[in-house]
């Protein structure tokens, strides 16, 4: 197996940005998630689960800022002036955008029912530096994106609905992260332990780039697989991991 593709989410529920390669340690990937846009008053960050046209923006990393990219194709600075207008009046709510790393406890709204986003919202805390759902790892194979492929022949199945942070290209077709639970993994030379399943929600239905909307996709994975695509991975080191090396699963 090899990764096929690194990405990195500089802005929570955002799309992201592919890498060559990455720095990565036991709070993930270097840069990932840590800005969101939050609520102006309250500081608690929005998620796409809530507010689909979050995934309407695009967010890169320059080397002295992150750009948000609009959906209208202007390019704002994460923590201006220009970012908190322009997202407030994308989301129809007054936003602005935070970064992590000052002391203040994360708190995410997110809906009472994640796998269709319906219900009313509560608040969540993860409990972590940076404003990730949960572990800050989330790794997946082409053998799920393959039998996914099979099970859903007229949907589009694309990496960029499941928000990999490794993208492993394997020949196999299935669900075959299911099995590797609690084992070691090697990535490039990152040892990780595989620490649990992800599992998924309303973000895979959503439209985003060229894909289209599709409530299927979390009906299939709720259905075939209990919800479960992918795994989140915890480091047990810290290195650079390359596009295109070696991954290999320690017995």
């Amino acid at each position: 197996m090899k990764i096929a593709e690194i990405w990195r989410y500089p802005v929570k529920s955002m799309q992201g940005e592919q890498l060559k390669q990455a720095e990565v340690g036991p709070a993930g990937i270097q840069g990932d998630r840590q800005w969101a846009v939050v609520d102006a008053e309250t500081g608690v960050s929005l998620s796409a689960k809530r507010y689909p046209k979050l995934l309407t923006c695009r967010a890169t990393t320059g080397e002295n800022a992150v750009t948000i990219t609009l959906p209208c194709g202007r390019d704002v600075s994460a923590g201006s002036a220009e970012a908190a207008s322009g997202l407030s009046e994308l989301l129809g709510r007054q936003v602005t955008t935070r970064s992590a790393g000052n002391n203040t406890t994360i708190q995410h709204e997110f809906p009472t029912s994640p796998t269709d986003g319906e219900g009313e919202p509560f608040l969540y805390e993860p409990g972590l530096s940076a404003f990730f759902d949960s572990v800050p790892l989330q790794m997946l194979t082409t053998a799920t994106l393959k039998k996914l492929t099979a099970l859903l022949p007229d949907s589009t199945i694309h990496p960029a609905r499941f928000r990999p942070n490794f993208l492993v290209e394997c020949d196999e077709i299935g669900f075959i992260e299911n099995e590797w639970l609690a084992k070691d993994i090697v990535l490039d030379s990152l040892t990780c332990q595989v620490h649990d399943d992800t599992r998924r929600c309303i973000m895979v239905t959503m439209s985003q780039r060229e894909l289209p909307r599709d409530m299927n996709v979390i009906r299939t994975v709720l259905k075939s697989n209990e919800g479960r695509a992918g795994v989140a991975l915890r480091t047990k080191s810290a290195a650079i991991v390359r596009s295109g090396a070696t991954v290999n699963v320690q017995s």
